[in-house]
């Protein structure tokens, strides 16, 4: 397994977005090299906590936008959200669990962004675009 690597492909066409994403591959990245090194749970935890906090950010910053550009796709959206932060929020306290197969997470959250902004992220550039964002 390597690390992940952020690909044009992935790019919705909105600068803010497209950055913010990068941070999620920065720190999918980060906690694949902690489980390589064998850093340890605390250290784990802490990622996992960066992640559970960015993901929570990222997603209020795509959703302010939504709202203010009328979206039509907004509410399927939303409610993707709420699946991935449920998700991940039921994984936090079972590090435990968690560091019997590591990488299963690793794998989990990669797959989930890529089919997530090649899925559903990309329809909304163009209306972000409309307003003004680029």
């Amino acid at each position: 397994m390597n690390s992940f690597a952020w690909k044009d492909e992935y790019s919705v066409g909105v600068q803010l977005v497209d950055e913010q994403h990068k941070m999620f591959v920065g720190i999918i990245n980060e906690l694949y090299a902690a489980i390589q090194e064998k850093k340890g749970d605390v250290v784990l935890k802490d990622i996992f906590n960066q992640l559970v906090a960015y993901t929570q950010f990222h997603f209020q910053t795509e959703e302010r936008y939504f709202d203010e550009f009328d979206y039509e796709g907004s509410e399927e959206h939303k409610a993707a959200h709420k699946v991935l932060i449920k998700q991940v929020t039921d994984l936090q306290g079972k590090e435990a669990e968690i560091m019997e197969n590591p990488f299963k997470l690793v794998d989990f959250l990669e797959d989930w962004l890529v089919e997530h902004i090649m899925g559903m992220d990309k329809l909304y550039g163009p209306c972000f675009n409309q307003h003004g964002l680029k």
